[in-house]
């Protein structure tokens, strides 16, 4: 038997999700069982253990009081931890009650077995006072499958229960989520992996390093189930189990070589990238393990701009990103490598080109900062008024239509870091207030006048009468070609032409 099998939890204490065994723990002091729940989370978190819990929870005889005249038990409304002795514990964990049914929904997911399911649930239980229904990957279930459990779920009988496990739980209709008690299980931390990994050790006997089982715990994706089969893994493998054989099993990348890589990197070393690639290609990297230790160490690098006021370097924001897109394309490429390496050396190469000068700096912080004093103190309304040409010539090449777009406006007053713009045309104001151009029109008066918040609003539009007095007849000669010359003048004026 396997470690992860040997070494399930059996009971509400042993859950090593701190937050579901909080959760079973309130349901325990309640004695409010629902009849319905939806266990949710990633794969080999322990969803079906704690259904199966939760199964002998609601079974255990200690939960019940003493049979009544008439033979009827009822549930106490204060539950204990099932005590694992009694007939309905030992037959639940040996998977021979036949009350408690376990239900793969991967491949009984048509209408029929739903059917089947109905039938047979208005029956009595056989022998425990609850029948339990455990349906696995439930979020495979057909459409028409789902309408014929909801009627079950919506008037349930009294002996019945039913406990949903899904990994996808927007795959799973409202209507049935709305019906069910939800409990969330996330990924596990790295003390939670400890302490569920300390239970295999202690009943192997292993001999294992603190720094390894530190180190293991870590190196995991949040999965108790991976975490025993690295750990049987490496019981097989190994005598004294110690840092470096987690290391060489989790094919797991060191600090050291994650700074080395970033540093070649910002310095345009693309050289050096590449040969920190092909090293790692011959260790046999995991490369998604790879990529997210670059994003952690990106995201402190990041943070630390925050707190230190400094701002962020537009290269690091610009890596973050294609970092984190480029996951999916090395899920599928049949050299996972090569995704990230085009990305880090063509990282490199950019700054290697801003170091020769060949562009603006790509350096610049992305927060503003460092802006001259002269314009945080002594800006004021003249100074807008007189720099907006230079705003408008900034934004043309950044981008020409919300260049367009002011250039029929004009600033109107500045108060309390807070620049009112005036249009006269309401399409100009809603495209102006949209939160991409916004921004836009925000950083470039950064980089002139400091941090302002930009407004618009509707100014009275003059309406121009180039002929004081004219004939209807005339008007309606040239209303024509007049509205033609408006629509190409507002054209221009939007679009900067």
């Amino acid at each position: 038997m396997s470690y992860y099998q040997k070494y399930r939890s059996e009971k509400v204490a042993d859950l090593d999700l701190v937050a579901v065994r909080k959760t079973f723990e309130m349901m325990m002091d309640s004695g409010q069982i629902a009849h319905a729940y939806l266990l949710v989370g990633p794969r080999g978190l322990g969803k079906t253990s704690a259904a199966r819990i939760l199964a002998r929870l609601v079974n255990c005889e200690k939960n019940y009081s003493k049979p009544t005249a008439a033979g009827e038990v009822q549930l106490n409304k204060k539950l204990v931890e099932p005590c694992g002795e009694c007939e309905a514990c030992v037959s639940i964990k040996k998977g021979s009650a036949v009350d408690v049914m376990e239900i793969d929904a991967a491949s009984h997911r048509g209408i029929d077995d739903i059917r089947d399911l109905r039938t047979k649930v208005n029956l009595a239980p056989a022998a425990l006072p609850k029948k339990v229904y455990i349906i696995d990957e439930v979020h495979m279930l057909t459409t028409e499958a789902f309408n014929a459990l909801l009627k079950t779920l919506e008037e349930p009988p009294e002996h019945a229960m039913f406990i949903l496990a899904t990994t996808e739980a927007h795959k799973v209709p409202e209507t049935i989520v709305s019906r069910c008690v939800r409990i969330n299980f996330t990924k596990a931390t790295a003390a939670e992996l400890s302490t569920s990994l300390e239970r295999a050790v202690r009943g192997e006997k292993l001999k294992i390093d603190d720094e390894a089982l530190v180190v293991l715990a870590t190196g995991l994706d949040g999965s108790f189930r991976e975490g025993h089969k690295l750990l049987e893994q490496l019981a097989n493998r190994y005598g004294p189990i110690t840092a470096e054989n987690v290391g060489e099993v989790l094919k797991l990348v060191s600090n050291s070589r994650v700074e080395a890589i970033l540093t070649a990197v910002e310095r345009g070393e693309a050289d050096k990238v590449v040969g920190q690639m092909e090293e790692l290609e011959a260790e046999g990297v995991e490369v998604v393990s790879l990529i997210t230790k670059l994003l952690l160490a990106l995201q402190v690098r990041l943070r630390k701009g925050v707190e230190n006021q400094e701002g962020w370097s537009r290269s690091t924001v610009r890596l973050t990103r294609k970092l984190v897109k480029v996951v999916p394309r090395v899920k599928i490429s049949p050299l996972p490598l090569l995704p990230l390496e085009m990305v880090l050396v063509e990282a490199a190469l950019a700054n290697r080109q801003v170091e020769g000068g060949s562009r603006k700096a790509e350096v610049e912080v992305v927060m503003v900062k460092e802006l001259p004093a002269e314009r945080k103190t002594k800006m004021d309304f003249d100074q807008v008024v007189s720099g907006w040409p230079e705003l408008l010539a900034r934004l043309q090449p950044r981008n020409h239509s919300v260049a367009g777009l002011l250039r029929s406006a004009k600033p109107k007053e500045l108060m309390d870091k807070f620049l009112t713009i005036e249009v006269f045309y309401k399409f100009h104001k809603d495209q102006l207030e949209q939160e991409a151009r916004r921004r836009i029109i925000e950083e470039e008066i950064a980089k002139l006048w400091g941090p302002i918040s930009v407004r618009c609003v509707l100014g009275e539009r003059v309406v121009r009468q180039s002929v004081p007095s004219v004939t209807v007849a005339a008007a309606e000669s040239v209303s024509t070609d007049s509205s033609v010359e408006t629509a190409v003048r507002e054209a221009e004026e939007i679009f900067g032409v």
